[in-house]
């Protein structure tokens, strides 16, 4: 290294002094810091054009003083400072100087950052942030075996010399050629330049064409880089309204306009496309006006669906300016993208761009222009376009699943969708602060770097949600967790519903009764505690030839109105493919939810009033006769109502009697009925069931009593293994002589924790099951394959052979010895004697063996998440 020592001939000191009260001042304000190396005597003598003694006696005078050490056959060093030695003080400044203090100026424009898109998103499990291609995609042997090729040929000359600052001309004329085939843009090479991404186009166009006092415009809602950088200039943005045909053109302001933000092809975070007859009354207004149009063509290499319309750059070459990225296509660490200027700016464009970092790296552009002419680019194209399309369906599939008929726009392409909250949920920014409670990202337009001016129901309930990153089993368990915060928030008994539905209770109901507070019995930390006996289950197991149990179905339950009464059942005939019979038919809708009662369909919990959210509802018993639609309210031995459900009038009666219940509700709640589906939990047609067995197993494990009413399931069986039904996950059962897919485990939410009997929460079901187990799941869902007739005591047949015996499979507990590796994303756990239940690794297979790209087989993480598990004693279990 070289130190500054400055050497003054004309003072009267010696050059030594000098040196030796330089060094010395650098050292004591760290100027140089303990332990650097100082350069040798020859090099020093060399640096200062002075004598080598002179330099030696310096060091020798440092070295007397204990400032510097010399270490053998290596040198000169900064000495350590012993512990007595006082802190490194700031240098000082001579008094005879004359200090003159002035305000120095300030930036003569304050921008606006964007959030960081890496902002504590290492702490989440499941991140659906938009806009992220997966690293899994992104070819690294081909991109590896190109970039060592240009390494090898010509690396030198292009790692050492100043290349165009409008980029390299292979890869323009590569991009050209990909724009004339793709998207019908027929460009000279010299009109494109080389630019670091989307944002540096932006900012580049922004520096020549706007300045304080004039006028641009950008869509609404639309990507917040795009009006920052316009912003930053002083100039004055315009917003202008999208819809589901993308940028309104009559929105467009009528007046002298320098840049036009859109992105036609694929609007962000819309997802609409832009018509072709709008096109062209954008093009003729900015022609009018006098306006260049930015046109980001947003994700145009990943379209699922349709062929695209010519974008701007193809009907006005004359007014558009162009702009694309690899960054969804290949990845954003690149930092490559490009524009398609017109030919008149295309020179001033080039020397803007000199002026910001004059040129893009070489290694990376030769790479991408290989990659191009090769054909490369389009056969990885074929292959992200079929990953990301079964990751969209997925999604969305995940979605209907959890929650419903869902309305999502932008499927045609891109990397990512707008899901407009249903009704029962929760506004976008409240879900986005649940899910993250969850350690699953969703994103609201807010936090999404969306910028919007017009607060409008798409602001306030819409969710953005990527999915190229992410695994289709990541994605499933995503979304499912996501359900299981939004039940878990609607479920705590601390929650204030009003407040926790505002944008959807609040404004219809402003002057209504005032906010009513759950009772304060209820807002104590639930926990297990002792319960008395439950309603009685025979506990006789049947057994058949062989010795093994036979499982057989102990009982039947419907619960006509959701959240009421169970409705017990000696048989019942099913269909395939459809709920139980008159199971949830009926429900009642919170005053104010937002929901159509004409045309009631399935909706979230959080919309209707039901046991497990109002205590009160426990005093009284519904029985409902479904043949006839009557409903008979009872309390104690003594007979409210008999309602006749098909009569209008007597379903005012039984609103009446519900809040006489619930009295805090702001008025009478409203009796729907499903004319063509349920209100279950879930909105597919599924049939619950219940092993008892396991919830054995729980009470002998936790030393309590447990109603399985709490768990309201459809099926009852019992003579099973001990969580022996979560192997029959993917297979087929048969109870009687009816067909059944075991579709799914079923998770738990809060309302377990309510005793059916009391309406009390007493109990904390799910936190104790994932506690002692890692997940909260309990009990299964099955999908009815042909019709059937069902009845108490029928037999069960499961997937395992017949004549042995079942093996009972008890999570939460295991030898000791055996070797056990927890993943961080869902709590799978492998275990070395069994091996991974996808049959991928064998039984026996050390955790080091298992090759290094294998993923957890529940929620599709890396191995290296993975963490050595001991399983607790029992004793010393939390409960």
């Amino acid at each position: 290294m070289q130190i500054s020592v400055l050497l003054d001939r004309t003072r009267p000191e010696s050059l030594t002094t000098q040196m030796v009260d330089q060094i010395r001042e650098a050292i004591r304000c760290a100027r140089i810091a303990p332990g650097t190396r100082l350069p040798s005597s020859r090099r020093l003598s060399e640096q200062l054009a002075i004598s080598r003694n002179t330099v030696v006696r310096a060091y020798d005078l440092l070295l007397m003083e204990g400032i510097v050490e010399s270490r053998p056959a290596s040198g000169i060093y900064v000495a350590e400072p012993s512990p007595s030695h006082s802190a490194p003080v700031r240098p000082t400044f001579d008094t005879g100087d004359r200090v003159v203090r002035t305000r120095m100026p300030m930036p003569l424009r304050h921008a606006r950052a964007q959030n960081s898109p890496h902002l504590n998103h290492s702490r989440l499990l499941y991140d659906f942030f938009p806009g992220r291609p997966s690293a899994d995609m992104f070819p690294l042997k081909t991109w590896r075996r190109l970039l060592q090729g240009n390494l090898s040929h010509g690396g030198a000359a292009g790692l050492t010399q100043y290349g165009e600052p409008a980029g390299l001309p292979a890869l323009r004329t590569a991009i050209a050629n990909h724009l004339a085939v793709a998207r019908g843009i027929v460009a000279d090479p010299s009109r494109i330049v080389i630019v670091s991404g989307i944002q540096e186009a932006l900012t580049l166009t922004a520096r020549l064409y706007l300045a304080r006092g004039a006028l641009s415009a950008v869509e609404d809602p639309c990507y917040r880089g795009a009006a920052l950088a316009f912003d930053a200039t002083g100039a004055e943005v315009a917003s202008v309204a999208v819809d589901q045909d993308g940028l309104i053109p009559d929105e467009l302001p009528q007046r002298t306009a320098s840049l036009l933000y859109t992105t036609p092809s694929h609007q962000y975070p819309t997802g609409a496309t832009l018509s072709a007859t709008r096109r062209s009354e954008v093009i003729d207004w900015a022609r009018r006006h006098g306006c260049y149009i930015i046109e980001d063509d947003y994700d145009c290499d990943i379209r699922y669906q349709g062929s695209h319309l010519p974008p701007l750059a193809a009907l006005a070459p004359d007014c558009t300016i162009y702009v694309g990225t690899f960054s969804k296509s290949l990845g954003a660490g690149l930092r490559l993208g490009y524009m398609v200027v017109p030919e008149h700016i295309a020179a001033a464009v080039c020397v803007e761009k000199s002026l910001l970092n004059n040129g893009n790296p070489w290694l990376e552009q030769a790479t991408l222009a290989d990659f191009m002419h090769n054909g490369s680019y389009a056969t990885h194209l074929l292959r992200v376009r079929s990953h990301h399309r079964d990751n969209r369906d997925c999604l969305v599939a995940a979605l209907r699943r959890s929650f419903g008929e869902v309305v999502v726009d932008g499927l045609a392409g891109g990397l990512h969708v707008l899901w407009h909250l249903p009704p029962g949920i929760p506004d976008a920014v409240t879900v986005e602060a649940l899910a993250r409670d969850a350690r699953v990202g969703v994103y609201s337009l807010a936090s999404a770097r969306v910028h919007f001016q017009r607060k409008t129901a798409l602001t306030g309930r819409a969710i953005i949600l990527g999915y190229a990153a992410l695994s289709q089993k990541q994605i499933e368990k995503g979304i499912a967790r996501l359900s299981d915060a939004i039940d878990d928030a609607i479920d705590d008994p601390s929650t204030d519903m009003t407040a926790l539905f505002s944008d959807q209770f609040a404004p219809k109901f402003a002057a209504a009764a005032p906010k009513h507070h759950l009772a304060p019995r209820l807002r104590r930390q639930p926990a297990l505690r002792y319960r008395p006996l439950h309603r009685a289950f025979s506990h006789e197991i049947i057994v058949r030839q062989g010795g093994d149990p036979m499982p057989v179905l102990k009982n039947i339950y419907r619960y006509p109105i959701k959240g009421l009464t169970a409705q017990p059942l000696l048989s019942v005939e099913l269909q395939a493919k459809k709920p139980l019979p008159h199971d949830r038919v009926f429900a009642l809708v919170r005053p104010g939810a937002p929901f159509d009662t004409s045309q009631p369909k399935w909706g979230k919990k959080g919309l209707f009033v039901m046991l497990m959210l109002e205590e009160a509802l426990a005093r009284v018993r519904t029985t409902l006769e479904v043949e006839t639609s009557r409903l008979t309210i009872t309390q104690g031995n003594r007979q409210l109502l008999v309602a006749d459900l098909d009569d209008e009038a007597a379903r005012a009666k039984v609103e009446e009697i519900f809040w006489q219940l619930v009295p805090a509700l702001r008025s009478a709640p409203t009796l729907v009925r499903s004319r063509d589906g349920h209100f279950m939990d879930k909105p597919d047609n599924v049939i619950s069931l219940i092993n008892l067995a396991t919830l054995r197993s729980l009470e002998a494990q936790w030393g309590i009593k447990i109603d399985p009413l709490r768990f309201r399931a459809n099926l009852y069986i019992d003579g099973a293994a001990p969580w022996e039904e979560f192997d029959w996950v993917g297979s087929d059962i048969r109870i009687g002589d009816g067909l059944f897919r075991v579709d799914r485990r079923n998770g738990r939410c809060g309302a377990t924790n309510v005793d059916p009997e009391t309406g009390r929460r007493d109990l904390d079901i799910p936190g104790s099951l994932r506690a002692a187990f890692g997940h909260k799941e309990l009990g299964i869902y099955l999908v009815a394959r042909e019709n059937a007739k069902l009845s108490v005591g029928d037999p069960l047949v499961t997937p395992a052979p017949a004549g042995m015996a079942v093996v009972a499979r008890a999570p939460a507990i295991r030898p000791a010895s055996r070797q056990m590796f927890m993943c961080g994303g869902c709590y799978f756990i492998y275990d070395q004697a069994t091996g991974s239940p996808d049959q991928l690794i064998a039984a026996g297979t050390p955790f080091a063996a298992i090759p290094s790209n294998w993923r957890c087989p529940d929620c599709g993480t890396d191995k290296s998440t993975f963490r050595p598990h001991v399983e607790a004693p029992r004793a010393h279990r939390t409960i």
